[in-house]
């Protein structure tokens, strides 16, 4: 696995400890991209580049067959007015003690020069973000929210300090998912201990005196952030701390080599900086990427220039001081390709060297398996496995059914949207590359042929360049028993540490909408069947490698019509204004809501009054017509259109419904006139593996409604 670095770094090699040769490549830099030799006493090589990659590599076959090494850094130490650190590898001799070539990366530190470095795990269970220490509670998943607002001394803090979250984690139908969940931070305490290294005024010819010119930095400091609604926290410290203590043990976390991640400057909202909780609303800057190693460390380096200094000013809080507020305050991402995957909590006040620690939740970034599982290669769309025995199945037809925690939850379900296919060869491998073909059940099949790209890790600094691309590419292969010279296949990078850990069993990224349209050619909606098949490198098929999957795919929305709003036989249309004949007269409303493939998971109707004043209604007149109709599974099985499922629709399955308001008025009693929204809502029951279809308007019909009651 390549190691990423940032800015200037001068490299040289450290020891050699290995029979086989030994070399190291340089990429992406401004003017040292090349191969240098893995021997101690050849020249150092200066190297700069806003993003660029070493690779170590052996070569154990001859001069045509170089390897690469697995690759591990250390943390860095400051010598004199170098900071350095070390590159060790191991090649596939059979000793595995990192020492075959170990190189060594220097750079000089100074006042404008940070260095972050640490440990990125996951973590598992019911806990608190284990890598954030006193005084910080953080939570940084909606599902533990939603978990841990079942305890009265978290949600009373939280309810306090974050009263809109509480809102949304409680809404009554699905939403699309917030991407990414921005963290929760909660102070124990007024004080939080700093810790790092401050250069000061540091040069890189300075004397050996002058050298050491470095302050270690670990002391208690007034806690700037979330200082002003400490407390609100106070009183419940101690039964938070208790109940951090009895679930602090719920918790595993193991390393994740391969994570990209992005780094950020961030802004202090106005708000923040009166010592109000975080938010995570305020300005970002992007400082870069790096990637974590095969034991889930990183380095990341960045420089802040007197311009950026200077626009740090209007980023202290009252009463901050001034030399520790001047420091950058950073968040990390994980990201995969333009996907923010997961965001931290805010890392406030960074000295010049500074270990944090990450600890990301398992769920945010493994959608699927790491191995083949459940005895076939396709293993999930998105975050939906499809292997038995997990609670998801998917009907003859494609609809899937999905119960399992890691995704969403949906019953009888369609596919929609840009669908990200899971699967492995862990089982065979040969396979070297793969074919993806679809067709409609019982036709002929066509190779997908979708471009699709991943993220090569020695490019890292360059999203443009063709070699982050994974396939189609065109190769001879043995397809059905015949020779096709121009088959447009995928290279399998499922085991390849130069690429990005992270979904990297991803074999492509399917536009639900491209197969439908181009196989039903009326409806744009129907089943198709997927087949991935796996190659060796001499184009053959590799026994076992394949697998098919059949996916009901549907891209069409819920639609929907009010059609007219009456007062007994008279609907006034555009502009209506009802004078009523008594407080409470029912008013008819004639509607629609449909999907054609029967994919409707919800429709309902809305009333509001005024300044969005909701208002109850309800059809008191038999038959009496749902105005909130949910799909169920044993009523409607496959198929709930919508309206044509209420009550007695018409031919064009409109229905009708006698609307009176459940406070027996339909205006306050101190009002003789207000303006009325009537909204229809629907739902689609369909998922892309990651979300379910939020909500949406399908229609909005305003009118006046005016009562004048009789004189006393």
């Amino acid at each position: 696995m390549a190691i990423t670095m940032q800015g200037a770094w001068t490299i040289s090699v450290k020891s050699k400890n290995a029979s086989f040769p030994q070399r190291f490549l340089i990429q992406g830099s401004d003017s040292a991209d090349g191969i240098y030799p893995g021997e101690p006493g050849s020249p150092a090589v200066n190297v700069t580049g806003a993003q660029w990659s070493i690779t170590i590599q052996h070569n154990p076959d001859g001069p045509v067959s170089w390897l690469p090494s697995a690759e591990r850094v250390t943390n860095p130490v400051l010598s004199g007015s170098q900071l350095t650190f070390d590159i060790q590898s191991n090649d596939s001799g059979g000793d595995h003690d990192y020492n075959d070539l170990v190189l060594s990366c220097s750079t000089a530190a100074n006042d404008s020069e940070f260095v972050l470095y640490g440990n990125v795990r996951t973590y598992e269970g019911f806990c608190f973000n284990p890598c954030f220490r006193f005084p910080w509670l953080v939570i940084d998943t909606a599902q533990h929210l939603r978990e841990l607002l079942k305890y009265p001394a978290v949600s009373k803090v939280i309810e306090a300090l974050y009263p809109e979250r509480v809102k949304i984690i409680r809404r009554p139908f699905p939403e699309p998912d917030p991407a990414p969940f921005r963290p929760i931070m909660i102070p124990l305490s007024a004080f939080t201990e700093e810790s790092g290294a401050v250069f000061e005024n540091i040069q890189p010819n300075a004397s050996a005196a002058a050298a050491t010119s470095m302050k270690s930095v670990t002391a208690f400091a007034r806690l700037s952030l979330g200082a002003g609604v400490f407390d609100r926290v106070s009183p419940h410290v101690r039964d938070l701390a208790k109940l951090l203590d009895r679930i602090r043990f719920h918790c595993s976390v193991k390393d994740q080599p391969g994570l990209l991640l992005r780094f950020l400057e961030y802004d202090r909202t106005a708000d923040e900086l009166a010592g109000g909780a975080y938010s995570g609303e305020g300005d970002r800057q992007v400082l870069g990427l790096t990637v974590t190693d095969e034991q889930g460390n990183y380095i990341f380096r960045f420089t802040r220039t007197l311009a950026d200094i200077a626009e740090e000013v209007s980023d202290v809080p009252s009463g901050g001081v001034l030399a520790n507020e001047l420091r950058p305050d950073i968040l990390v991402q994980v990201v995969n390709g333009t996907t923010v995957l997961f965001e931290t909590g805010l890392h406030t006040n960074i000295p010049n060297l500074k270990r944090i620690d990450l600890c990301i939740p398992e769920s945010v970034i493994n959608p699927g398996p790491t191995a083949c599982q459940g005895g076939r290669a396709i293993q999930a769309v998105g975050n939906i496995f499809t292997i038995s025995g997990v609670g998801n199945t998917l009907d003859a037809e494609g609809r899937i059914t999905a119960t399992h925690s890691s995704g969403p939850q949906i019953t009888r379900g369609a596919w929609a949207g840009r669908l990200d296919l899971f699967a492995c060869f862990t089982d065979q491998p040969a396979v070297k590359y793969y074919t993806i073909r679809f067709r409609k059940p019982g036709s002929g099949w066509s190779f997908v042929q979708e471009e699709y790209k991943h993220v090569f890790i020695p490019f890292i600094g360059d999203p443009g360049h063709p070699a982050h691309k994974v396939g189609p590419f065109t190769r001879t292969l043995t397809i059905d028993g015949v020779t096709d010279p121009n088959a447009p296949a995928y290279n399998n990078i499922e085991s390849d540490s130069q690429w990005l850990a992270t979904h990297r069993l991803r074999k492509v990224k399917l536009s639900s909408s491209v197969y439908a349209d181009q196989l039903y050619l009326t409806d744009h909606a129907g089943p198709v069947e997927f087949k991935i098949e796996g190659y060796d490198a001499s184009g053959n098929k590799v026994a076992g490698a394949e697998d098919t999957i059949t996916l009901y795919l549907d891209n069409r929305p819920v639609t929907g019509d009010i059609d007219t709003i009456a007062l007994g036989a008279i609907a006034p249309g555009e502009c209506g204004l009802f004078e009523l004949p008594s407080a409470n007269a029912a008013l008819t409303i004639r509607f629609k809501a449909d999907h054609p493939g029967g994919f409707t998971q919800r429709y309902y109707l809305d009333v509001r009054r005024g300044s969005n004043t909701a208002v109850a209604v309800s059809d008191t007149t038999t038959p009496v017509q749902p105005l909130d109709l949910v799909y169920n599974e044993a009523t409607h099985g496959n198929f709930f259109f919508g309206t044509f499922n209420g009550v007695a629709p018409d031919s064009d399955n409109y229905v009708l419904a006698e609307l009176q308001a459940d406070s027996g008025a339909w205006l306050p009693s101190d009002k003789n006139f207000c303006a009325f929204a009537f909204e229809l809502w629907g739902v689609r029951r369909a998922t892309d593996g990651y979300h379910l279809n939020g909500a949406h308007r399908l229609d909005q019909e305003l009118i006046g409604i005016s009562f004048t009651p009789p004189a006393a």
